[in-house]
């Protein structure tokens, strides 16, 4: 027999609130596991003492929040796999809307982007095999295809970046750079073509070094590929 849930009855005004916090730290506890049903509404009733349509909002919020899977169905709710997008879709509206209320925000989320980039070719260079070589290689080719066109090269330049990090075989790695690329890059293509009127051709060569810097696993090459790599990104002098 499992041991008993450690909830408590609650006496605050906005009950479902608690109810959800406290289902949410048994999750998070591992009391409750991916999987396992939940006590019965009548059941978080009383163990909770409260009403019904409290319970229901609280496996609502917790529904909503990914947690947890209310089956009709089969009679119940159910704890949720794990499924880190789900976080990472809150922390990005959260992002877009900081940046919104200060613009400030934007400028720590480059200096974060540097840095997670960084990370992102360090573990490439350990993970990467032939293949993943070849179509970094293949995509460095049509960027320098692009001549003096700056929108097909942007498109490019973006499924590189994402190639890397799907290189890397973390997928937290993969939807950090999502998550902040999908917040920063509106509007970047019109800043980037005005800090480079040259066109396209020096921003690729950065790209190919980054590539070479992959291939040699050395952390000093690579270290230096990412530094050019970022002041190019940030618009400072060569």
């Amino acid at each position: 027999m499992k041991k008993p849930l450690p909830f408590k009855p609650l006496s605050k005004t906005r009950l479902y609130e608690e109810v959800a916090d406290q289902i949410k730290q048994a999750i998070y506890d591992g009391q409750l596991k991916p999987g396992d049903r939940l006590p019965s509404e009548r059941d978080l009733c009383v163990m909770f003492n409260v009403g019904r349509p409290t319970v229901r909002e609280a496996l609502r919020t917790l529904s909503v929040m990914g947690l947890v899977e209310v089956n009709r169905g089969a009679k119940g709710a159910f704890v949720a796999e794990a499924d880190i997008s789900q976080y990472m879709e809150a922390v990005r509206e959260e992002l877009s809307w900081l940046i919104r209320a200060d613009k400030k925000t934007l400028e720590e989320i480059w200096e974060v982007r540097k840095y997670i980039e960084l990370g992102i070719v360090f573990t490439a260079a350990k993970t990467a095999d032939t293949k993943n070589i070849t179509t970094l290689e293949n995509l460095i080719a049509k960027m320098e295809a692009c001549g003096n066109d700056f929108q097909s090269y942007f498109s490019i330049a973006v499924e590189f970046h994402r190639e890397l990090a799907r290189i890397t075989k973390n997928k937290v790695y993969f939807l950090f750079w999502e998550m902040i690329h999908s917040v920063v890059l509106k509007g970047y293509l019109p800043i980037l073509r005005d800090a480079h009127p040259e066109g396209p051709q020096k921003l690729t060569q950065v790209n190919k070094l980054i590539v070479d810097a992959l291939k040699s696993k050395d952390p000093d090459i690579i270290n230096k590929a990412m530094a050019r790599h970022s002041k190019m990104e940030y618009f400072s002098d060569l």
